[in-house]
């Protein structure tokens, strides 16, 4: 059998990953639209490293983010790793640099190899908006009845015209908080094949209302040759279901999702290593009154260039929305600290990630 020189090589597994990009991307002609799915929330993304190359990490998940994108990955983590992101989106500050934003999403965890049995890792993850104002009426007429209004045809119905009696006030302020938290385990299957899954709790509250549920992810990552790695995601493989407490329509239920990738790593000698990679996620409709309800695709791509192994650059896209970022590695002895910030475009305004991650 005749074997390619090294160049010829890199040449054939880099033709693999494009053509795999461009196969998904051809599927894709049906973006898909967000908010598609209850519990939208677990569909952000998590670390500013994965962000800025638009998401695309399933085959990569070589550090503590892989709890999110695929829990195999966490078994390439030799000893302790943690990872935490903060992110202020939609912003009202005129879109300034790291300005204020209406909702808040943020990401920690922490994850640590088990001698013989495993990588096992905890995630907790937030989205919020804080500090919503609450507002009340003062009785004015001392008739006990809040929200007086000047009637004129007494149809007990406020038209336009009919100004309040009582007076409105803002009365304090209150929080809409998604929460979960990923319970995450791995292992190595083989020299070149890894296993992994997620435990995910979750619990949304708005207002006087929460909601709970429980869902699993199961991941697959291999390598079968130096370089090139392909990665398998089944997120909520049995339907994650919320239920709410007060609601009319009681719960709501994640239909599974199957996210796949592949990416290639070159190295650059004296320089440093590029990575190139693609990803496709499906996302299925979850509509009630939607009954051509149909499978829709997400497709990401992205690049990462490391320079002398201590700066990084990055771009990528999810969809059309394009994304880049940069990060920093800093050794501290036999420990590894990594900085990162992504900027991810949106329709509704764009986002700003900032994450801080650690091997050791």
């Amino acid at each position: 059998m005749r074997i390619l020189p090294w160049y010829q090589k890199h040449l054939v597994y880099l033709l693999f990953t494009l053509l795999f990009g461009n196969l998904i991307a051809s599927k894709s002609v049906d973006a898909a639209e967000e908010g598609s799915h209850a519990a939208e929330f677990l569909s952000h993304g998590v670390g500013a490293r994965a962000l800025g190359m638009g998401g695309m990490f399933v085959s990569i998940a070589d550090d503590a983010n892989a709890t999110y994108w695929n829990p195999a990955g966490l078994a390439q983590i030799e000893k302790h790793a943690f990872s935490a992101m903060y992110s202020e989106s939609f912003g009202i500050d005129g879109g300034r640099f790291l300005s204020k934003g209406l909702v808040q999403y943020n990401f920690v965890n922490y994850v640590q190899q088990i001698e013989n049995i495993g990588t096992i890792g905890i995630s907790w993850i937030r989205l919020g908006v804080d500090d919503i104002p609450l507002t009340t009426f003062v009785d004015k007429n001392g008739n006990g009845i809040l929200g007086d209004f000047d009637d004129r045809n007494n149809n007990k119905i406020k038209e336009a015209g009919e100004i309040y009696i009582d007076l409105p006030i803002i009365a304090g302020t209150f929080s809409n908080t998604d929460n979960a938290v990923l319970i995450s385990y791995a292992r190595q299957v083989g020299q070149r094949m890894a296993l992994g899954a997620n435990l995910k709790l979750l619990r949304q509250s708005i207002f006087e209302n929460t909601g709970n549920g429980f869902g699993v992810d199961l991941g697959l990552l291999f390598g079968p040759y130096r370089g090139l790695r392909l990665g398998v995601t089944i997120v909520d493989a049995t339907g994650t279901q919320i239920r709410w407490d007060t609601l009319t329509r009681p719960s709501f239920t994640r239909d599974p999702r199957l996210r796949i990738g592949t990416s290639y790593q070159i190295a650059l000698p004296f320089i440093g290593t590029a990575t190139f990679g693609a990803d496709l996620e499906t996302n299925r409709r979850n509509l009630e009154d939607d009954e051509d309800s149909r499978g829709n695709l997400i497709f990401r791509y992205g690049v990462e260039y490391w320079m002398f192994n201590v700066v990084a650059l990055r771009i990528g896209a999810e969809g059309d929305k394009l994304a880049a970022g940069a990060g920093l590695q800093i050794p501290l002895g036999e420990a590894k600290l990594f900085a990162d910030y992504a900027f991810n475009a949106h329709d509704l305004g764009d986002s700003q990630r900032i994450s801080i991650s650690g091997l050791f």
